[in-house]
């Protein structure tokens, strides 16, 4: 039986569009048999993650990275994780060469140009572990496609890649694939006014005010 880790390395709790995303995998699995373990990044760690979590991951035959794009890379929770997870499998002895895959919840329109970042890091990280990189799905705006991807026929190539993680998990093949980018069905300059209503309406900073008079 295959051991399938699924990691959300999102921070928002249940408000995640990171979450709805692992939950689609998670309910393509259901059926299949495997062992599956979920891990949630947290904010305040202290020293490191728990034994439990690391030996989690280190067991997996399978590992999926579901994270919010953060500034181009990953969200420091999973940074940590990551660094704790190094070093804990460096000193253990049952080596596995476990299958990964990253999903990345991208909240600009053109994930291709900006997942790159995120995408090198996973694959330098794999390298380090000699674990088995295999390929993303990059999703952009995210959350506008949590909204509307219960719409029929919306996102076929998200459903593709959705099938073709799970065909790989089954039966991975030498050759590695090649990414999925999901690009968003909203019109980028849609999509630009509504972040722009957003920012002003949510914005922190109140207008200059007159100094009073002392």
């Amino acid at each position: 039986m295959k051991n399938i880790c699924l990691v959300n390395g999102s921070l928002r709790g249940k408000k995640a569009a990171s979450l709805e995303f692992l939950k689609d995998i998670d309910l393509k699995l259901a059926d299949m048999g495997y062992s599956k373990t979920i891990i949630t990044v947290k904010v305040k760690v202290k020293d490191r993650y728990p034994e439990e979590i690391l030996n989690s991951l280190t067991v997996a035959d399978v590992i999926i990275f579901i994270f919010p794009l953060h500034n181009y890379g990953l969200p420091g929770a999973l940074m940590k994780l990551l660094e704790d997870y190094y070093q804990y499998k460096k000193s253990y002895d049952n080596h596995k060469d476990a299958a990964v895959y990253m999903i990345v919840n991208c909240a600009f329109p053109r994930a291709g140009e900006t997942c790159g970042e995120a995408g090198r890091v996973i694959r330098n990280f794999c390298r380090r572990l000699d674990l088995n990189w295999r390929f993303a799905i990059c999703i952009g705006t995210g959350p506008v496609v949590v909204m509307t991807k219960k719409v029929p026929f919306l996102y076929p190539k998200l459903k593709k890649a959705y099938t073709e993680i799970i065909s790989d998990i089954r039966s991975p093949g030498k050759d590695r694939k090649s990414d999925y980018l999901i690009k968003p069905v909203i019109p980028e300059s849609i999509i630009a006014a509504i972040k722009r209503h957003y920012e002003k309406k949510g914005r922190m900073i109140e207008p200059d005010k007159k100094p009073r008079q002392a």
